[in-house]
């Protein structure tokens, strides 16, 4: 087990180093810069060179994604549903060819999150260790699951928000064994990566401080975060849902590219995963009025994406629209209470709203952390505001949950009276 272990996070760090490089070689085609970061290199292409850049970014992944359902799977790739299986185990070609889709999607400026691809990639690695090694049942849902976290650590360097989504999200473990596993894997795989990715955060920013307008902020928000969180997981979930099957994915998925690539002419910060968004807010460059128009902006462009039948994770365009809204919000409450950096309010409602939408308090917390290398200071408002945010989204689920449901919608989930003898 512990070779197993050791080789799975080798392995992460080698598929989350080859797919990161995978992407700024497509972001560089894409939009043809060679320095600086990916959002000036929008800023700089021209409107026409968007709407071109996203329209042969849609015609080939969407050509990519029917091919591979087609041809080599027709099953989804995910590593949450493979967890569930008495046996995990991820196809290893289907699994990187949709990894490596998902890279080029989001290059090519398609609204979705990067983490997605070396997660399922490092995890179906592992998974092909566990068979190698022919370890049990348990020790490779333990394997698979320390893959994908470690593929996460890798690409943002960030080795304790690795293993806190493998344990807390993957797993929902805190066995000793579970827990050294995850820890060496995503370590392993951060290392790996550091000679080609560096150690940096990635977002850099001035240390912190804690301030009174912030703490008692954090407290006023926190509901409004939860509620946010939950619309913006149903939203996604219901793209998801009603995205185009079959061939009709292929010409859906060109025409919400192009759809992306007229609104980027506007607003460019919508384009990406939407790190430089998160950038530009943490910065405390975005203003009142632009915040405020990515806040609902960044959502849509994200369930477009995922509408039209494009794959990719959630994770930074929910840290993304987190942070604008902390500086929408944060703004106005300067008016009233000054004296905190826009940058403070946006990191903690960014840690917010991931903690919501991934429902992993503590994951959130760390990798917010962990992208900047500080905000230590800014542990108590952080805390306070995911800790309000999460249980005013149990709340809003339950009573959901709870709620009674129409007679047509329960007669359609009735099972089928079975025909007379």
């Amino acid at each position: 087990m512990a070779a197993a272990v050791v080789l799975t996070g080798l392995a992460a760090g080698v598929v989350g180093t080859g797919l990161t490089l995978v992407l700024h070689l497509v972001q560089h085609v894409a939009f043809g810069y060679t320095e600086n970061t990916f959002l000036v290199g929008v800023e700089r292409a021209s409107p026409a060179r968007r709407l071109v850049a996203l329209a042969a970014g849609g015609l080939l992944v969407g050509a990519g994604w029917w091919g591979r359902r087609r041809w080599v799977d027709n099953e989804a790739v995910s590593v949450t549903h493979a967890l569930r299986e008495p046996r995990p185990r991820l196809p290893v070609l289907a699994t990187l060819s949709d990894a490596l889709l998902q890279i080029v999607a989001v290059g090519t400026g398609a609204s979705m999150g990067r983490e997605g691809a070396p997660r399922q990639g490092a995890a179906a690695i592992a998974g092909w260790i566990a068979e190698r090694l022919a370890v049990d049942a348990r020790a490779q849902r333990r394997l698979l699951a320390c893959g994908a976290g470690a593929g996460l650590a890798a690409v943002y360097n960030v080795p304790l928000g690795g293993a806190a989504f493998t344990l807390e999200v993957l797993l929902g473990s805190l066995a000793l064994a579970d827990v050294a596993a995850a820890i060496a894997a995503s370590a392993l795989a951060t290392v790996v990566a550091w000679p080609l990715l560096g150690d940096r955060p990635t977002y850099p920013i001035p240390t912190v401080h804690l301030d009174a307008p912030v703490l008692v902020w954090s407290l006023l928000l926190a509901p409004i975060v939860g509620v946010t969180g939950v619309l913006f997981s149903r939203v996604m979930t219901r793209a998801r849902t009603h995205a185009p099957t079959g061939w009709r994915a292929f010409p859906a998925t060109v025409v919400v590219f192009i759809a992306l690539g007229a609104l980027a002419s506007a607003y460019p910060e919508l384009l990406g995963n939407g790190k430089g968004m998160t950038g530009l807010a943490f910065d405390g460059v975005l203003g009142l009025g632009t915040a405020g128009v990515l806040v609902l902006l960044k959502p849509l462009a994200t369930a477009l994406c995922l509408g039209g039948g494009a794959i990719g994770g959630l994770l930074t365009p929910a840290l993304a629209t987190g942070a604008a809204a902390g500086i929408f919000v944060g703004r106005l409450w300067s008016m009233l209470w000054p004296g905190a950096a826009p940058v403070e309010y946006a990191m903690v409602a960014a840690a917010a709203l991931l903690a919501v939408t991934m429902r992993a308090p503590i994951t959130a917390v760390l990798l917010v952390l962990e992208f900047t290398h500080t905000g230590t200071a800014l542990l108590l408002p952080m805390l306070a505001c995911v800790a309000g945010a999460t249980v005013t989204a149990r709340r809003v689920e339950q009573r959901r949950a709870s709620r009674p449901r129409p007679l047509a919608a329960r007669s359609r989930s009735m099972p089928a009276r079975p025909p007379s003898p």
